[in-house]
C-alpha cells in the first residue's frame, strides 16, 4: 500500500497507514507521512458499487472549485492529485484509489444527543445543497443509477422476494407486508418528480449524520461526496432526518430504544431551512414533511433486499445484521407516523 501512497506523494514516505472510519462501501485508511506534519485519507473505491469513479472525481472537483473560491463557513475534503495530475490512481491489481485531505481536530456523531448537534448538521447540509445550485444537474452523472428511485428499489425488493436466494423469506414476511402497505403513498413523490413538479437539483444523496464533521460545538465539514449528483431536496433532507431525529443507531437490536426524536427534527429543520429557504419553491415545501418517510422507507427496503439476497451489498458484522437494520427503519417509520401532523406544522412555520 505504500506504493499506492507514493503515486500521490512521490517524494514522501508513509510513516503509517491505518484503517479509518466505519464506512459500508469503500476501504478507508488514514495516512501519515514522515516528511509532513499532516495526515491524509486514502480510499480504495468500491467499483462494484461505483461503476464510474472518474465521473465521481470530476463532480468532486467541480464542488471543490466552488468551495475554494470563497470564504465558505464549511469545508469538504479536497482531492489530492497523483504525481501526474490525475484525480485518481487506477491500479490493475489493487483497484482505484483516491487521496484526500484530512480534516483534523474533528469528530463524527452516530446518534444525536443534543439539539445543537441537529441544528448544526442542518446548517451544514443545507449549505452544501445551496452551493451546489451553481451546478447544472445535467452536467453531473449519477454515481449509482436510480440510487434513490423508489420504483427501482421496489423492483429490487420484489425480485429478492421472488428469488429468495438466501432462503430467508420466512424471517422477513412481517417486514415485507409492512413495506408493501406504504409503497403507493410514497410513489406519489416520484410521479411529481417525473412530471417536473418537483425540480431536480445537484444534491449530496447520502446525508447520514456521520457525514458531517464537527469541531468543538460547531459543524465543520460535509464529507463523503461519492453520491453527489442529480436528485431532489427530499433525498438530502429526508435521509438526514432519518439518521438525526432518532434515539438509536441504525443497527440497534433493541427496538424499544428506537423512537422519532421530534426536538432533534425541529432543530435540524430550522438549520436546514435557514440555508435552503431562498431556493425552496412552493411545490417542494408542500410535501417536504414526507421526505423523512420516503428516505427511511427506502433504506428499510434496501436493507431488507440485501438480507434476502444474502448480504451482498452492505458490510455486515453478524448474520442478521441487515434485517436488524431494516427493522429499525420500520420502527422509525411507525414513530414518525405518530408525529406526522406536528412535523408538517413545524415545516410550515419555518
Amino acid at each position: 500500500m505504500k506504493n499506492i501512497v507514493n503515486k500521490f506523494f512521490p517524494y514522501s514516505t508513509a510513516a503509517s497507514i491505518e484503517p479509518f472510519g466505519k464506512g459500508h462501501i469503500n476501504d478507508t485508511y488514514k495516512v501519515d507521512l514522515q516528511q509532513e506534519n499532516k495526515s491524509y485519507i486514502l480510499q480504495r473505491i468500491n467499483t462494484d458499487v461505483f461503476k464510474d469513479p472518474f465521473s465521481i472525481a470530476e463532480t468532486h472537483v467541480k464542488i471543490q472549485n466552488i468551495v475554494c473560491t470563497g470564504r465558505e463557513p464549511f469545508k469538504i475534503a479536497e482531492l489530492i492529485p497523483t504525481s501526474d495530475g490525475k484525480n485518481l490512481f487506477a491500479d490493475p491489481e489493487t483497484g482505484v484509489w483516491r487521496m484526500t485531505s484530512y480534516i483534523g481536530g474533528s469528530y463524527t456523531i452516530e446518534v444525536i444527543e443534543h439539539a445543537w448537534q441537529a441544528y448544526e448538521a442542518g446548517k451544514a447540509f443545507g449549505w452544501f445543497v445551496k452551493i451546489c445550485t451553481a451546478l447544472d444537474p445535467d452536467d453531473c452523472k449519477e454515481s449509482i443509477r436510480d440510487f434513490h428511485r423508489l420504483s427501482f428499489r421496489l423492483g429490487q425488493l420484489r425480485a429478492a422476494v421472488s428469488d429468495n436466494k438466501a432462503n430467508r423469506l420466512t424471517n422477513a414476511k412481517e417486514l415485507i407486508d409492512f413495506y408493501r402497505m406504504r409503497e403507493d403513498d410514497l410513489l406519489v413523490i416520484e410521479t411529481l418528480v417525473d412530471r417536473g413538479k418537483i425540480p431536480l437539483r445537484v444534491v449530496h444523496n447520502d446525508t447520514k449524520i456521520n457525514n458531517v464533521l464537527f469541531r468543538d460545538d460547531k459543524a465543520a465539514a460535509v464529507i463523503d461526496l461519492d453520491t453527489v449528483g442529480p436528485g431532489i431536496l427530499y433525498y438530502d433532507y429526508g435521509d438526514a432526518v432519518r439518521t438525526i431525529a432518532t434515539t438509536a443507531g441504525e443497527d440497534e437490536p433493541d427496538l424499544k430504544k428506537v423512537t422519532f426524536h421530534i426536538d432533534a427534527f425541529k432543530a435540524f429543520t430550522e438549520g436546514y431551512l435557514k440555508q435552503v429557504g431562498t431556493i425552496l419553491d412552493a411545490a417542494e415545501k408542500e410535501l417536504f414533511h414526507k421526505a423523512p418517510f420516503l428516505m427511511t422507507y427506502l433504506m428499510g427496503i434496501r436493507f431488507l433486499t440485501d438480507y434476502l439476497n444474502g448480504d451482498v451489498y452492505y458490510k455486515t458484522y453478524f448474520g442478521d445484521h441487515n434485517i436488524v437494520r431494516s427493522r429499525v427503519q420500520k420502527k422509525l417509520i411507525e414513530s414518525m407516523e405518530q408525529h406526522e401532523d406536528v412535523m408538517k406544522e413545524i415545516i410550515g412555520c419555518l
